[in-house]
């Protein structure tokens, strides 16, 4: 300082020493509050606010304080252009620490940035002071004046925004920013008129109190600085605290809200949930585990989950669950199946899922419980449907297998039949005719056993009509009463005369009715007891043949249906009665089930038929069914002899020798002109089709006869190519075949309208069929 100075400058000096102090201190402590709070922009717009009112107190300092220590003579040279930059440094740092201080509290207050517009306008402004005090340098006290036309505005604005915030805003330090801006308003209007020297007069109180106040102004400044500073520090702080309680407040709300939900969807949860504590006693539980152990939640609580264990030790569960710490798991993959045990002592297949809680030593346990038991029903069920399923597929394989066996043995049995009987027609010694009646009568035994075959292959044709269950019934237990009184058998018949009728073949249901109940009185011996009954369930009748014998060995049972299976002795049973019976039922569209009581203690066997009301798989059948073989267990009649007819000619169709042979020689003695022909394509040519000659060839036979199945031209072929070529011909056909059992033959026999005679066939059955095909005529055919 000056020597010359006096006691008011040296005041003066320190008291802007103070100042810029103060406002150095202020910008360190804001720089410190800004690098501690990160990213809230307003702090560092009221830092920069009093980064610009230290440049200005320091443009002060420099002007009055370091400027006359300069050499006179630079002095005197530069004196008024070093003053007018200075007091344009001071004007302009003044301006820029009202502008930050207005941006700031504006991003405070509206968490908006400011616009570009007002940031340039303000920019604008600064640098249009400083221009002009630059070019009209004045005194410092008029441009103290002159500032508060735009401090005063600026704080009374600042003042509003802060009063303007919302309630829950609105804070301690907000509310002491707003006082702090009015008195700093109140502050700067004091002071225009003090710099001014506009007093009302000289030892006024109130010139004294402007001088005073003009005098020690840079204290005053120093004060309010500080009290701008702590009411900013104080906002700031007061906001980050609010903006931490909501935070925490809304964390809050989230893990309520969260938890209501877990709450919720443990209440909702379809398995059990339970919660247990480290004494394994149930602290919690949802409703789905209250169903399953069927008890309320207040019965549960407090209870250890032992008691719901059915007795069974879970000591390994809990230490295999305490030790997944240790890298073992605590529930396998499909969790561990124990027997439950309900609160009413029901005991039930239950599953049971666990995990500890806590890290070394358990704090508690989380349980799912299920209820396997419709689970271990629906197992049980599917395992047995597997096995309907396996033992239907291998009764499938092992009907494909023997119609192709029974195939096979028709054409042989066929052809032995017939010159069995051809032979025994014919006059001859006794010693023969005993041996060729016995070829024949072993050959009807095998022709039996083949259509029995047959039928387990599903290959027989039917004839359905309206029959009662009732009437089957009477018809078939008369010849078991006689039985059961003679080996002291109770026989009881609870069958009702009200049971829905059926579209079946009486005499396939008789047969099935009979084996069943015949295999019963097997099964019973002596004083046991047989029983028949009959019920409806859903669309089907059921009729059931019981006993209270030894039961069906495990063992059997799975192959029962099979075809030559039998339990019975050596010479008493063939093994084709129950696969015989199994596939007339299921042509009938029905099923045949086999079972061992469970009414008895497990004695006892029980079949069930169950059939349609209305057979679905019925099919129009053929106005001219092939007939029933005759009987010839005694010596046939020699044939009768010949009428004084026409001949009748005869086309003779099949790839087997033997048989044409047979028909031939059997034809040819009762009259008939016979041609043959050796396959299909053989006799497409004899009768000509696909030739323009066709008419005139086809009306040279009477008759002709030919078989399904042979290579290249099937019988189907030759049927389908007369029906096209000449329709009217059809009445001439007559099929004959050892296999209806394959898709093929099936179909065609579906639609089939011409007679149909099955290998071995008696060989006065196919003539009667022949002489209905073509009647014996006194006039010969044409030629």
């Amino acid at each position: 300082m000056p020597p010359d100075q006096d006691a008011g400058t040296l005041v003066s000096f320190i008291g802007v020493q103070l100042q810029l102090a103060g406002s150095l201190l202020c910008l360190v402590l804001g720089l410190a509050l800004r690098r501690g709070l990160g990213s809230r922009p307003w702090v560092s717009w009221w830092v920069a606010s009093y980064a610009a009112v230290s440049v200005a107190v320091a443009a002060v300092v420099v002007r009055y304080y370091l400027l006359p220590f300069l050499p006179p003579a630079s002095r005197e040279l530069h004196e008024t252009a070093y003053v007018a930059a200075l007091y344009a440094l001071y004007a302009g740092a003044k301006l820029v620490f009202l502008c930050c201080l207005l941006a700031g509290t504006w991003l405070f207050v509206t968490r908006t940035p400011p616009s570009r517009i007002g940031l340039g306008a303000g920019l604008a402004l600064v640098l249009g002071v400083g221009v002009l005090f630059v070019l009209a340098p004045t005194e410092l006290n008029p441009l103290m004046a002159w500032q508060a036309g735009f401090a005063v505005p600026t704080f009374l604005f600042c003042a509003w925004l802060l009063v303007g915030l919302p309630f829950e805003r609105r804070t301690r330090g907000s509310r002491l920013l707003a006082v702090a801006c009015v008195l700093l308003a109140i502050l700067w209007i004091l002071y225009v008129p003090g710099f001014l020297g506009l007093g009302t007069g000289k030892g006024t109180f109130i010139n004294s109190a402007l001088t005073w106040l003009t005098a020690h102004n840079s204290y005053v400044d120093v004060l309010f600085e500080f009290l701008l500073g702590f009411a900013m520090i104080l906002a700031v702080l007061d906001d980050v605290f609010r903006e931490a309680e909501d935070a925490r407040a809304a964390r809050l709300r989230d893990v309520a809200a969260s938890e209501a939900r877990l709450s919720q969807i443990i209440r909702a949860a379809s398995e059990g949930i339970v919660l247990l504590d480290a004494g394994r006693r149930v602290v919690h539980c949802n409703p789905a585990a209250t169903e399953i152990l069927r008890c309320s939640e207040s019965e549960m609580l407090g209870q250890t989950f032992d008691r719901f264990a059915g007795g069974v030790r879970t000591d390994d569960l809990w230490s295999r669950a305490a030790g997944r710490a240790g890298g073992f798991p605590a529930t396998p993959p499909a969790g561990y199946e124990i027997r439950g045990l309900r609160a009413d002592g029901e005991e039930f297949p239950m599953e049971l899922s666990l995990r500890a809680i806590g890290d070394s030593v358990p704090e508690g346990y989380v349980l799912i419980v299920r209820d396997r038991t419709q689970r271990v029903r629906l197992e049980t069920e599917r395992a047995r449907m597997q096995q309907q399923l396996a033992q239907a597929a291998r009764l499938e394989t092992i009907g494909r297998m023997v119609s192709g066996v029974a195939h096979e043995l028709n054409n042989p049995l066929t052809a032995i039949l017939a010159f069995g009987q051809d032979l025994l027609s014919q006059a001859r010694n006794p010693a023969d005719n005993e041996a060729l009646t016995t070829i024949v009568q072993q050959s009807q035994r095998c022709r039996s056993i083949v259509q029995d075959l047959l039928t387990f292959a599903r290959s027989k044709r039917e004839d359905r009509e309206i029959v009662a269950p009732r009437d089957v019934v009477d018809r078939v237990v008369p010849a078991f009463e006689r039985q059961a009184a003679t080996q002291g058998i109770r026989l009881e018949v609870s069958v009702g005369e009200n049971l829905p009728s059926l579209d079946a073949n009486p005499s396939a249901l008789e047969q099935v009715l009979t084996n069943l109940l015949d295999n019963a009185f097997h099964a019973v011996g002596s004083g046991g007891a047989v029983a028949i009954r009959g019920s409806v369930g859903g669309d089907r009748v059921s009729l059931v043949v019981e006993d209270d014998g030894p039961g069906i060995p495990p063992e059997v049972l799975p192959r029962l249906f099979e075809p030559f299976f039998t339990t019975k002795e050596l010479g008493k049973g063939t093994g084709l009665g129950l696969s015989v019976s199994h596939g007339i039922v299921e042509q009938h569209g029905g099923t045949l089930r086999a079972e061992n009581r469970t009414d008895l203690g497990g004695r006892g066997a029980r079949f069930v038929v169950a059939l349609p009301f209305l057979d679905r798989r019925a099919i129009s059948r053929d106005p001219h069914p092939a007939l029933p073989p005759a009987d010839l267990s005694a010596r046939p009649a020699a044939p009768p002899p010949l009428a004084a007819t026409g001949p009748r000619r005869v086309l003779v169709v099949d790839d087997e020798a033997p048989i044409r042979v047979a028909i031939r020689r059997y034809l040819e003695r009762r009259g008939w002109t016979v041609e043959e022909a050796k396959d299909g394509r053989e006799a497409l040519e004899k009768l000509g089709i696909d030739r323009d000659d066709a008419r005139s060839r086809l009306d040279q036979f009477d008759v002709i006869i030919t078989d399904l199945k042979m290579p290249v031209v099937s019988g189907i072929d030759i049927h389908d190519r007369l029906a096209a070529v000449a329709p009217a011909s059809m009445e001439k056909l007559v099929i004959i075949s050892g296999d209806t059992a394959s898709a093929d033959v099936s179909e065609f026999v579906a639609r089939l309208k011409r007679p149909l005679v099955q290998k071995p066939f008696d060989m006065r059955t196919l003539a009667e069929v022949l002489d209905q095909t073509a009647p014996p005529s006194a006039a010969p055919a044409a030629p």
